[in-house]
């Protein structure tokens, strides 16, 4: 009987327990339509979910899942459901089919050579199910305006279509991942639930902002920021920027007007986007600081499973808390994934408020679809979206980016070129000629506090090392390594931070503190140096470094020196960034960083991209048009990469805390039920011992690694002589010095 079918089994101390196959439809349906009434489109989630796992009701799947017949061979049961749909519906079908036959395997390209191909699938013979499926109530049609969301879409472009395709996706995969939970574990659905909401944050926030002093000019300023976000919350949603020099207290800002908006407006949560890796746990602790531990996600690829195995699909996350701070890539590559791991968050963003910081930062040649989700999102999906930038709203701006500028932008700030003038603390210094590593060596040794920023990794340990000799010959009685620092991504995050703090509370001593970093210092990094020297790069970077120089407004001027060093910026375009950058430079010498100068330079940089075709190199948009039978969604994923480069994670017991949580990590393997099972928590803690590495230099030093479980998943550093604690990372090897003066 139908009623007996199974979708699931397992085997407990009180026998088995069998998941009905009727049962598991039922309640993916029931989940898939609760989550995509968030965009009105219960109709066509009700559907997949009910015939998702169609497949399942053949007596192949039936003689596998059943123990006291325990045949393996592999069953496909996500086909049968694709066929179903595009039988059933015809043309409407397509887009349904997609879904169902990639729930598990990830969103097959409509058409190509290969088996795994949605046309190929739809003529597979499959093993005969249609007589025993479960009694489910289906519509008889599809009509087109089933494929409108109740948020705006009004005309069925092909993009549209697409992007509608993988929120149901999600919708689904999430579903059926949460209906399985639910029987098979249900301790990890229990552990799900959460009470905390948006409403609940409000309060937290009124208190921090109450303790909040306009005691200083800086301050007051920072106040007057503050209440524009506030007042501009209540304006309807859509798309905003937010134009702030740096030091002016964005961060803070921009979540009292997402907090406010997001409650005035019923939105369901808030997603801070951040252009790195090496900054995010910071700004994650700032929130967690405000709101608690457990309002706030902190979700990102350090770490993040690349591969659907038992062990780590518990640890996956479908971005279900009220506050999610993530990165470019994680945002970005998840909406133009293919796999259910990447994309079952999807549906979550909808009816966010999402603040993008940064936003000029987004990878040039991947700025058009990039644009594209931004704009789907706010149109069609309930989102409003914050674009924070220090320099120019560069992103909605028709001068600069003519067509693909994004539309209906708000600035909430009244008069930015104002507050420039009001925020501006530095004066900028061009130094002609080349800097070799001797010269800059005794020149930023001639300062008690000074903060010097390259381009590469290579390059600020030269300089860091070529400082500390010059010091050594300067001062032989000091030990230039208690005055000297060094900040790169080859230390792990625990290194980075206990250096920053030690910087800080050097400065605020009016110790000497010297120090030489690559560009992740410029991102949302507080620290406070009268003077900055910054390697030649394009002007939003170099307003960056400004804005670690002089930042509380204690000095009339602080002093920005740029310089042109031994090495050029890496090919690509951080090159052709610097290369405008010193046009303008040149033309705008008196004040480089007003905003009419950096305009000039975004209409320079972005002009050679559009000139080169470089906005979409990989022409996504190309393929996320493609005709509804003929979507490329594999390509399409293996296309975007904001890292072209993957990175591999290698875990280094770094301190005290390094080598207990790496014990710890080690023992996971005798875990009881999932060996190798590593929980959330225990993951977040390994983040602050992690050290991401290009594939070539994970082989280079493969040799000094320890693989914990034998997958390559967690990979222990073992020969600490390689990872130094001045610098972090140092393989003595010409291969990877040779690598690093490619990398920043």
């Amino acid at each position: 009987m139908s009623n007996e079918l199974l979708a699931h089994v397992k085997e407990t101390e009180n026998g088995r327990e069998n998941h009905y196959l009727k049962d598991h439809l039922d309640g993916t349906a029931r989940l898939a339509k609760e989550f995509a009434s968030v965009f009105g489109l219960q109709k066509l989630a009700d559907i997949v979910g009910k015939v998702h796992d169609f497949g399942k009701a053949s007596q192949a799947f039936q003689d596998k899942i059943n123990p006291e017949i325990h045949v393996n061979p592999h069953v496909d049961h996500s086909t049968a459901g694709a066929q179903f749909l595009k039988d059933r519906y015809d043309a409407f079908g397509i887009l349904l089919a997609y879904i169902v036959a990639g729930h598990h395997g990830g969103l097959p390209n409509g058409k190509d050579d290969s088996e795994s191909s949605l046309a190929k699938r739809l003529k597979k013979p499959v093993k005969e199910y249609r007589s025993k499926i479960p009694p489910v109530a289906l519509p008889e049609k599809i009509l087109p305006q089933d494929f409108i969301t109740s948020k705006g879409i009004t005309k069925h472009d092909y993009f549209s279509l697409h992007f509608l395709t993988r929120m149901l996706y999600s919708v689904l995969t999430d579903a059926d991942f949460l209906d399985t939970e639910t029987f098979m574990t249900p301790e990890n659905s229990a552990a799900r639930q959460h009470a905390i909401t948006l409403s609940d944050l409000l309060p937290k926030l009124e208190r921090k902002l109450a303790n909040f002093q306009a005691d200083t000019p800086v301050n007051h300023k920072r106040a007057n920021i503050l209440k524009w976000c506030r007042d501009a919350a209540q304006q309807s949603p859509g798309l905003f920027s937010l134009t702030v020099p740096t030091g002016g207290g964005k961060t803070l800002s921009s979540m009292a007007f997402a907090l406010d908006h997001a409650l005035k407006y019923n939105l369901r949560r808030i997603i801070y986007v951040i252009p790195y890796t090496s900054i995010i746990t910071q700004n994650a602790d700032v929130f967690r600081q405000i709101f608690g531990e457990e309002a706030v996600l902190e979700h990102h690829s350090n770490l993040d499973p690349k591969q659907v195995t038992a062990k780590n699909r518990l640890a996956s996350q479908n971005w279900d808390a009220p506050i999610i701070v993530t990165t470019n890539v994680q945002f970005f590559e998840s909406f133009y994934g293919n796999r259910s791991t990447a994309c079952r968050k999807l549906h979550n963003v909808a009816d966010s408020v999402i603040i993008f910081d940064e936003a000029q930062m987004l990878p040039p040649e991947l700025l058009k679809p990039s644009l594209a989700v931004i704009r789907e999102l706010t149109r069609n999906y309930g989102c409003t979206a914050i674009l924070c930038t220090a320099t120019q709203p560069t992103l909605s701006d028709p001068t600069i980016l003519k067509n693909e500028a994004l539309e209906q932008v708000r600035e909430i700030i009244p008069n930015p070129e104002q507050l420039y003038e009001e925020f501006r603390r530095v004066c900028v210094t061009v130094i002609d000629g080349q800097q070799t590593c001797d010269t800059l060596g005794e020149s930023l040794s001639s300062h008690e506090q000074v903060l010097a920023i390259v381009s590469t990794r290579k390059d600020a340990r030269l300089i860091y090392e070529q400082l500390c000799k010059e010091l050594t010959e300067r001062y032989p009685a000091k030990n230039p390594i208690e005055e000297c620092f060094h900040l790169s991504t080859m230390m792990c995050p625990a290194h980075r931070t206990v250096t920053l703090n030690t910087i800080r509370a050097r400065l605020a001593g009016k110790l000497p503190c010297r120090v030489v970093s690559t560009q992740l210092i410029e991102a949302g990094v507080d620290v406070d140096f009268p003077i900055v020297w910054r390697a030649i790069a394009g002007l939003d970077s170099i307003a960056q470094a400004a804005g670690r120089c002089n930042r509380e407004g204690k000095l009339e001027r602080g002093q920005v020196v740029v310089f042109h060093g031994e090495n050029k910026p890496p090919v690509g375009h951080l090159r052709q960034a610097a290369e405008s950058g010193e046009r303008i430079l040149k033309d705008h010498h008196d004040d480089p960083l007003r905003l009419g100068a950096v305009t000039r330079y975004f209409e320079d940089f972005f002009w050679k991209q559009q000139n080169a075709h470089q906005m979409d190199q990989k022409k996504i948009m190309q393929l996320c048009s493609s005709r509804p039978d003929e979507i490329p969604f594999r390509e399409i994923a293996q296309a975007f990469k904001m890292i072209d480069e993957p990175t591999r994670p290698i875990l280094v017991p770094y301190g005290k805390e390094g080598k207990r949580v790496i014990e710890e990590l080690k023992q996971c393997q005798f875990h009881a039920t999932y060996p190798g099972y590593v929980n959330r928590e225990l993951r977040k803690r390994l983040q602050q011992y992690t050290v991401n590495l290009y594939e070539r230099i994970f082989q280079e030093i493969s040799g000094e690694l320890f693989d914990v479980f034998g997958d390559g998943q967690f990979c222990v550093l073992l020969n600490m002589d390689i990872y130094d604690e001045a610098v972090g990372l140092k393989p003595e090897n010409p291969t990877f010095m040779n690598f690093e003066s490619s990398y920043i």
